[in-house]
C-alpha cells in the first residue's frame, strides 16, 4: 500500500465514528422512545396521552433521521467535487435556455450567441500560458473541436427554443448520457449491456413524447405542431454536437492538458464567428426595447460561461457518464423557469416525456 492509500485508509478509519454515531444515536432514540411508552402504560397512564407522546417522539426521531440523511448527501457531494460542479453546470444551463426562450419574441438567437461569445473571452487572464509549451497539435485540435461543437450545440439549442417549449428543448439538448454511451460503443469500443438497451428504449419513448411528431400525434397540417417538431429535431442536432464536445473535453482531461479558461475562450471565438456568418447574410440586428432585455442578453452569456467552466472542471474529476447524468438537472430547472419566466405551461404528454428522459438518464447511475 503506497502513502496515498495509507493516508486515505487512515482518514476513513479516523472519521468512521462520524458516520456511525448518527445511526447509533437514532437507533438509541428509537429504543428509548419505545421503552418510555411501555413504562407509561405500566404506570396506568391514559392510552390517548401515551399515544400522543409516542407520536411526538416518533416525529423527533424522524426529523433526526431526515437531517442525518441530508447531512450524508451533502457530505458525499462535498467529497466528490466533480458532482457538485456538474450540478452547477446543469442549473446554469437551464437558466441560459430559459433566458433565451424569454427573449425569443424580440431578440434573435444569433445575437444572443454573439454576445455570449464576447463574454466567453473574459477568462483570458486566467489561461495557463506556461502550460502551452507542452501542447501538441492533437491538443489544439481537441480545443478547437471542443469550442466548435460547444458553440454549435448551444446555438442550435437557442434556435430550437425559438420554435418549441423551453422545457422540451432543454430535455432534448442536454439529454447527454444515452447518446454518450452509444458514441462510446462505436468510437471507444465500450460495451453495451441489456440494461443499457432498456435505458435506450425508455429514453427513446421520452424523446418521442417530448417532440410529439405530427405523423404520430396528429396535427400534420398545423403549423404549431410542425414548429414544435422542427424545434425538437434542431435540439437533437444540438444534442449530438454537445456529445462530441464532451468527448473532446474528456480527451483533454485524459492527456492532463485540460484548461477551463482556454476551452472557454476557444468556444467564445467560435461563438462570435458562427452567428456572425448568419447575421451578416440573413438578418439585421434587433435592438433591445427595454432595460430588462439589455440585461438579459449578457446574462444568458454569463450563465453559459459559468456552466462551461464548471463542466470542464467536472470532467476532470468524474467520468463522462456521471457528469452527463448529473447535468440533466437542467431539465427540471428549465421546466420550472419556463413556467415562471415564459409562462409556458407544459402539457401532460411533455411532462411525461421529460420524466421518461430524466428517469433513463438517472438509471445510468445504477449501472
Amino acid at each position: 500500500m503506497d502513502q496515498a492509500d495509507t493516508c486515505s485508509a487512515f482518514y476513513n478509519l479516523t472519521n468512521m465514528d462520524r458516520l456511525v454515531r448518527p445511526c447509533e444515536e437514532f437507533s438509541s432514540k428509537s429504543r428509548t422512545g419505545d421503552e418510555k411508552v411501555v413504562r407509561l402504560l405500566e404506570q396506568g397512564e391514559d392510552s390517548g396521552d401515551v399515544l400522543s407522546k409516542k407520536r411526538e417522539l416518533d416525529g423527533s426521531t424522524q426529523k433526526f433521521h431526515i437531517s442525518s440523511a441530508a447531512f450524508g448527501l451533502l457530505s458525499a457531494i462535498s467529497r466528490r467535487r466533480g458532482i457538485f460542479y456538474a450540478i452547477i453546470t446543469g442549473v446554469f444551463n437551464g437558466l441560459q435556455m430559459a433566458i433565451a426562450g424569454w427573449l425569443r419574441s424580440s431578440i434573435s438567437p444569433y445575437q444572443i450567441m454573439f454576445w455570449r461569445g464576447i463574454i466567453y473571452l473574459l477568462p483570458v487572464a486566467f489561461v495557463s500560458w506556461d502550460a502551452g509549451v507542452d501542447y501538441t497539435v492533437a491538443d489544439m485540435i481537441y480545443y478547437i473541436g471542443f469550442g466548435f461543437f460547444n458553440a454549435l450545440g448551444i446555438l442550435l439549442g437557442f434556435v430550437s427554443a425559438q420554435l418549441a417549449h423551453v422545457g422540451n428543448t432543454t430535455a432534448i439538448t442536454f439529454n447527454l448520457p444515452i447518446p454518450a454511451t452509444i458514441v462510446g460503443f462505436f468510437v471507444l469500443g465500450e460495451t453495451i449491456t441489456r440494461y443499457d438497451i432498456l435505458l435506450f428504449a425508455i429514453n427513446l419513448i421520452g424523446l418521442v413524447l417530448v417532440s410529439k411528431p405530427p405523423f404520430i400525434f396528429g396535427g400534420a397540417g398545423d403549423s404549431l405542431h410542425f414548429d414544435e417538431f422542427l424545434g425538437a429535431l434542431i435540439a437533437v442536432a444540438g444534442l449530438l454536437c454537445l456529445v462530441i464536445m464532451v468527448i473532446f473535453s474528456r480527451k483533454l482531461a485524459y492527456r492532463q492538458h485540460s484548461d477551463p479558461a482556454l476551452s472557454t475562450i476557444t468556444s467564445g471565438m467560435l461563438s462570435l464567428i458562427l452567428p456572425d456568418m448568419v447575421l451578416l447574410y440573413t438578418q439585421t440586428w434587433d435592438r433591445p426595447s427595454t432595460l430588462l432585455e439589455m440585461l438579459a442578453i449578457p446574462s444568458a452569456g454569463t450563465c453559459g460561461m459559468i456552466a462551461n467552466v464548471f463542466l470542464i472542471r467536472a470532467l476532470k474529476l468524474e467520468t463522462v457518464s456521471v457528469v452527463s447524468v448529473t447535468v440533466t438537472i437542467s431539465i427540471p430547472v428549465s421546466f420550472l423557469l419556463g413556467l415562471v419566466m415564459v409562462q409556458e405551461i407544459p402539457d401532460l404528454v411533455s411532462v411525461l416525456g421529460a420524466i421518461f428522459v430524466f428517469a433513463s438518464t438517472c438509471g445510468c447511475l445504477l449501472k
